[in-house]
């Protein structure tokens, strides 16, 4: 599956919206983008996503402590029942701004 990502400024947020399979083949369109974001504050949209692997969650780690480090922003939002399972299971939860909505996380 194609992954599709596009993104916008919401206010103070850039906002990416990533639909498809988030995956070792596919992370590197994602990780393009965020790279192209100028913003320090970042949403990521995933209610696009039915599946991530560990290399999704890698990259959601990293621009969370590379954002962090700058004195910046990463959240997510809208996380599909599968994917939120992943960051459970690995404790992220705890760790990451996960949020129902895109709207809650930029709010």
């Amino acid at each position: 599956m194609e992954l599709q990502v596009r993104s916008e400024v919401r206010g103070d947020w850039t906002v990416v919206a990533v639909s498809g399979e988030l995956d070792a083949d596919t992370v590197p369109v994602l990780s393009d983008c965020l790279e192209e974001s100028q913003g320090a504050r970042v949403v990521v949209d995933l209610s696009g996503v039915p599946f991530m692997d560990t290399t999704g969650l890698s990259l959601m780690l990293d621009w969370h402590r590379r954002l962090a480090g700058e004195g910046g922003q990463f959240r997510m939002a809208s996380m599909q029942p599968s994917v939120h399972k992943l960051f459970r299971l690995t404790e992220l939860t705890e760790v990451m701004h996960i949020h129902d909505t895109v709207e809650a996380a930029t709010a």
